[in-house]
């Protein structure tokens, strides 16, 4: 993976694994009895995992009604007397209508002055059980030997593992230098330059993970042109739609040029699933992509020949179709106000400790805040890279977290879900909101009384990763 001058970090899949092997190993170490400090005295046990990517929110109650029909349609001596519809079992019609009405439909007037495209059912490919699974077929249709995908800087935690099937190397343009974390339609213009030929695609996420940043119409605009400008396929992870408010997919603008109107549409394929917006799971969920390349879209639709069951399109349509927009609405209000309580549990970590010891980046509301900390702090405290950084959060608070240098960043910090932490799978609450920065107000006053990353692995009895 090769990232511009400053990065030094490499979110090879060599990286992620040993990431996730370090992890195991400090758990193990970690009894449920080892104590985490927090400020004024108060202390914790065991490890808070902001690391992961569950929501925390049911599914919506008309939705859980209908899914719960759904399920009574499938038992068996209703099956016998009834049937089921005739669903196609590779590219059920009932789906990708659903998904052209439900998960695409802000392509179609997402803002004033842009019309987008109104999504047909023909210009959809669904696949069961993920949009990563989509994704991944989506990208083995234009990857090459020896070919380049370039990743503006921040993206998916572990999608160096799902291309490291590929021959391809991954470029990763810098953001923008400030804390808004904005994709650098320079830095990107430069890297698609650089590499000519050898670029198979360009892959965004937009709405970002890990950061969220508004972009104006006119930033969108210029992002789009250098976009069209490179003539190359563009592939856009879309899957946190629904939880980020006032997202204007870029699919939907279109660029004046020389030979008339471009549509990104028709330049790109966008990917999205009702996993993380609709909040579905198991067999209701699904990967969904649309284009108006129809032949990029029939390679799509040529890789992916895991089926449908009959019975799964069924509890697929009853999540989709009974969702109402209201659900959105409600859960997007309570994204927002945890992320500003977060960002509030910052502000006082800052006013105890120095304006910049902690820095969110981006400017938009989601589930995941990611933040980095004072150099100075870092370097006093022997800290390099944000692999390091991490590996102090879990040693030193019990905090579980993303290395941002998973996510093709060098900067130093790390991705953490303020949405629901939890204590283990089925546990997620905001209310751990307050615990999760307690907990790393503690890690910072401990660093700055003069502790160091070598002092609290010694203290926990605990080696130092291997280099």
């Amino acid at each position: 993976m090769t990232t511009g001058p400053r990065h030094a970090e490499r979110a090879d899949a060599a990286l992620i694994l040993r990431s996730e092997e370090r992890k195991k190993e400090l758990r193990r170490q970690l009894p449920e009895t080892v104590p985490f400090a927090g400020r004024s005295g108060r202390g914790y046990h065991g490890v808070l995992d902001a690391y992961h990517g569950e929501t925390g929110f049911e599914i919506d109650p008309a939705a859980a009604r209908a899914l719960r029909r759904a399920w009574n349609d499938l038992a068996p001596h209703r099956i016998r007397r009834r049937g089921l519809p005739d669903y196609d079992k590779r590219q059920p019609l009932e789906l990708r209508e659903s998904a052209a009405a439900r998960l695409f439909d802000r392509l179609h007037r997402p803002a004033d002055g842009v019309p987008g495209v109104r999504v047909r059912p023909d210009e959809v490919v669904v696949c069961p059980y993920s949009s990563m699974l989509m994704l991944e077929e989506v990208i083995a249709t234009v990857v090459r030997p020896g070919g380049v995908i370039v990743c503006p800087e921040g993206f998916y935690k572990n999608f160096a593992t799902h291309i490291a099937k590929f021959d391809v190397r991954v470029v990763v343009p810098e953001a923008t230098p400030d804390d808004s974390f904005r994709i650098d339609p320079i830095a990107l213009a430069r890297e698609l330059e650089r590499h000519g030929d050898a670029v198979c695609a360009v892959l965004l996420t937009l709405p970002g993970n890990p950061v969220v940043t508004r972009y104006s119409l006119d930033e969108l605009r210029e992002l789009a042109g250098v976009l069209v400008a490179a003539d190359v396929p563009v592939v856009c992870d879309m899957a946190f739609d629904r939880i980020v408010g006032g997202h204007i997919p870029l699919a939907a603008l279109e660029v004046p040029t020389a030979q008339g109107p471009v549509r990104l549409y028709d330049r790109m394929v966008t990917v999205t699933g009702n996993s993380k917006g609709y909040n579905a799971f198991g067999p209701c969920k699904l990967g969904a992509a649309c284009s108006g390349d129809a032949p990029w879209l029939e390679r799509v639709r040529a890789r992916l020949t895991i089926a449908f069951q009959r019975e799964s399109t069924h509890l697929v349509r009853a999540v989709l179709d009974h969702t109402p927009d209201a659900y959105f609405e409600h859960n997007r209000k309570l994204v927002r106000e945890q992320f500003d309580t977060a960002l509030e549990r910052i502000a006082a970590i800052n006013a105890e400790f120095g304006a910049n010891t902690l820095r969110p980046l981006g400017s938009g509301a989601s589930m995941f805040l990611s933040v980095v900390a004072d150099s100075t702090l870092l370097d006093a405290a022997g800290i390099d890279d944000s692999a390091a950084f991490e590996d102090l959060l879990l040693a030193g608070a019990g905090i579980d977290s993303v290395a941002l240098g998973r996510t093709g960043s060098p900067r130093p910090g790390v991705r953490l879900n303020v949405l629901a932490p939890r204590h283990g799978p089925g546990t997620e609450s905001r209310e751990l909101i307050d615990e999760l920065f307690d907990r790393l107000g503690g890690l910072v006053a401990d660093l700055a009384g003069g502790a160091t990353y070598r002092d609290i692995l010694r203290r926990r009895g605990i080696a130092e990763p291997p280099a």
